[in-house]
């Protein structure tokens, strides 16, 4: 039996997230494709601060999560179940 690496899953999927992206923003451009573009930000709106005095770190955390990259991601996890 074949096995198949959590790092080719990983690839696979960031991959096709990175193309749904690119393809949800070409669609932005064109009317009748402009709800593959629609996009929910999920995160911290204003910086964490921690000063440790001898170091200090600002921290910022969101995710952009839109409609083509969630397909492009489900594209994704298609092309690893077809290797």
């Amino acid at each position: 039996m074949k096995t198949k690496s959590f790092w080719v899953l990983l690839l696979c999927m960031l991959a096709g997230l990175t193309v749904g992206y690119f393809i949800g923003d070409l669609c932005a451009r064109v009317p009748f494709l402009d709800f593959l573009n629609y996009s929910q930000v999920f995160g911290l709106e204003q910086p964490v601060s921690v000063d440790f005095g001898i170091l200090a770190a600002v921290i910022k955390v969101q995710i952009k999560i839109s409609l083509a990259g969630v397909l492009g991601m489900i594209g994704g996890i298609v092309i690893y179940k077809k290797i």
